[in-house]
Formats: C-alpha cells, structure tokens, sequence
C-alpha cells in the first residue's frame, strides 16, 4: 500500500487558477513561497476477486509529510492588448522537496500563451534512505526475498522530468459577478522517471512502493466554485495516472498488469487563512489493483495477478500555502 500525497503533489494547474485572483495583485515578480503538506492514512485491508469495494479496517495505517520551498520569477511574456493575452507571461521556478526520508531540488518553467491555457515544463531529482522497514525514501525490490532494501543515499538518485499542458475556465470570464465562478480546469502531464544504479525494474520513492523506469502519464480534471468568502473554493476533481507500457515491469509486465491506470477522486475545499495562507483539504478516494491471491505486503504485489480494480478511501490530506 503506497503511502504518498499524490493528489496533493501531482496537481498540476488547478491550484494555479484558484490563486490567480491573489497573485495578480503582487507587484513583485519575484515570489517566495513554503508548500506544506500532510497526509493521514486509513487502513484498508486488501480483498480478493473481481472489480468490488473495500471498507476500511483500521482507523490508523500512516501519515505523510513533505516540504516544499519555492521562489518564483514572474515576467510578461508575448502581451497582448486584449483581454485573451494580455496578461501572458512566462514563470521560472526553483525549489527544493524535503521529507523525513527524502531531499530534491526541482525546477520548472510555465508558459501561458493565452488567458485559458498553460504549459509547462520541469523536472525533480532526488536521493532518500530507510528510518524503518516501513518507512523507505529509496529502496528496491530484491526479488529473491523478496523484500525492499534501502539503497544508498547520494550515490542512487530519483529522477522525473516532465511537460504539461492545461485548459482552465472560468464561468465570470463571459458572466461578470463575484458568484459566478463555476471553474473547471483539464490538463495532462507526459513524463519519464528513472531510478539510477540499480538494474531492479522495481522499486520505490518516498514509500511509494510498485514504481518502475519509464515514461508516465498523469491526467487531472477537476471541477469546482469560487466564492467570495473565507472557504473561497469547494470542488471535486479525478486523477488519472500510471506507466505507459506494461514491459517497464520486466517479468512482471503480464500478471501484475504493468500499464494499470490508478484513478483518484478527490473532494476538495480551499480556505483562504490570511492574505499570505492558504490551506487546502481533500478527501481521495482511490482505484487500486485487485488481485486474485490473498495479499501478504507492498514486496509480493508484483508477484500477484490483477483481477480487477478494487475501490476504496485512501487517504486525508492537507495542504498549507504560505508565501513571503
């Protein structure tokens, strides 16, 4: 079972147009800000068989935490003088991502060409040690165990680039009026991720255990309203992801279903604290394998047959936004 803020990590624009309001009154373009987020983890114990359900079975399983330090520099880029281009731009982002088990610095750049379109580019690497048998940055699977094992810090890294492009929309663009902010936003992210120095296709980053090198996907939909109030956004959105092709799991390509899509449905509220705070909670409710033997631990998953898609609440999380 992974235990990773995907939701709360993987978004890709629809944070960016809930802000958009607040940061086109910075007249500073350049920008610090601390991206804070935290994950609770329900048990869920896995059941055999087809496509079915799963209840919870504990009220406890983990938690989550991962920092984000960022500085951004903002500047006009191909303006127009209509409303549709007048405020293009072009932003730089550095960054460093900390958790108890993990360090990676990332950086991207986004381009807007256009009031509802944005794209982007970007890329992380990082390295991670063990604290637990439980709790791995960077470990992979030793098939003979079969077991995780940490791999050394700093001389095995985790990287990931990858481009993006995403459609928003925004009801009050062609309706004025502050309660008719009915927004929507559909993007997708095309990228490659790797683990150095090992010749394991399997293995895990920050306790997401089952990854494997090779090109991934991330869809993200997600639809929502924006108020003029302290909760100035409620929304609910889904989270396609998964690896393209199924040999990226070597001899577990077939059984375990390698190119698998999780899909993650996530209900979410923005609440504005402060000028400079923003907390974000969502409730994500996840898609996982189903498999036809009785499951044992994330180290036998690949061993096992996929049969079906099990549903099931995966996890709470929280997110705080504070910028300098």
């Amino acid at each position: 079972m992974n235990k990773f803020i995907s939701i709360l990590l993987m978004t890709v624009c629809s944070t960016a147009l809930f802000a958009e309001e607040t940061s086109s009154k910075e007249k500073s373009p350049l920008n610090y800000s601390l991206l804070t987020s935290l994950g609770y983890y329900p048990e869920t114990t896995p059941k055999t068989g087809s496509s079915h359900f799963a209840g919870l079975s504990g009220i406890y399983d983990g938690v989550e935490l991962v920092t984000e330090f960022n500085a951004t520099y903002t500047m006009p880029f191909l303006k127009g003088s209509d409303e549709l281009t007048a405020d293009n731009h072009l932003t730089f982002n550095l960054g460093v991502e900390l958790s108890p088990v993990t360090v990676a610095p990332l950086a991207s750049v986004t381009f807007s060409p256009i009031a509802f379109l944005e794209f982007a580019i970007g890329g992380i690497i990082g390295t991670g040690w063990g604290l637990t048998d439980d709790i791995q940055g960077l470990a992979k699977l030793d098939e003979s165990k079969p077991k995780y094992e940490n791999l050394t810090p700093f001389a095995h890294w985790y990287f990931y680039t990858w481009a993006s492009g995403c459609f928003m929309f925004d009801l009050a663009a062609v309706w004025e009026g502050d309660w008719h902010h009915v927004v929507a936003t559909a993007s997708y992210k095309v990228g490659y991720q790797k683990m150095t120095g090992t010749k394991s296709s399997v293995w895990t980053w920050r306790n997401t255990y089952g990854q494997a090198s090779g090109w991934v996907y991330e869809q993200e939909y997600f639809l929502g309203y924006q108020m003029p109030l302290k909760v100035s956004t409620v929304g609910v959105g889904t989270t396609l992801w998964g690896n393209y092709q199924a040999s990226d799991y070597g001899n577990f390509s077939r059984n375990y279903e390698g190119d698998f899509m999780t899909i993650d449905i996530w209900p979410m509220a923005e609440i504005k604290l402060s000028q400079k705070d923003i907390l974000y909670v969502l409730a994500d409710f996840r898609g996982r394998r189903s498999f036809l033997e009785k499951y044992k631990d994330d180290a036998h998953e690949p061993f096992m047959t996929k049969t079906g898609r099990e549903w099931y609440f995966y996890a709470l999380g929280f997110q705080w936004k504070h910028t300098f």
